[in-house]
């Protein structure tokens, strides 16, 4: 380990800052593709709750309708 040269120190710390900004443009590429993955995911499901309440709210009004009309 003595042999290092001053030219291979050079080296590893010219390169050092490229590879952490490298590094750190690839972490970050990373959390905005599973911050968007969660938002679609999250949009789906409550796309998927909307529907079910709607249909929910329709099928009560029908209910609510044909009550009334067996009644009167």
């Amino acid at each position: 380990m003595s042999n290092i040269q001053f030219q291979d120190v050079a080296i590893n710390l010219a390169t050092a800052q490229a590879f952490s900004v490298a590094t750190s443009a690839v972490a970050m590429g990373n959390s905005i593709s599973l911050l968007m993955e969660n938002a679609v995911s999250h949009e789906k499901n409550s796309q998927t709750l909307q529907d079910a309440s709607v249909a929910q709210c329709c099928v009560l009004m029908v209910a609510a309708g044909a009550a009334k009309a067996a009644s009167g």
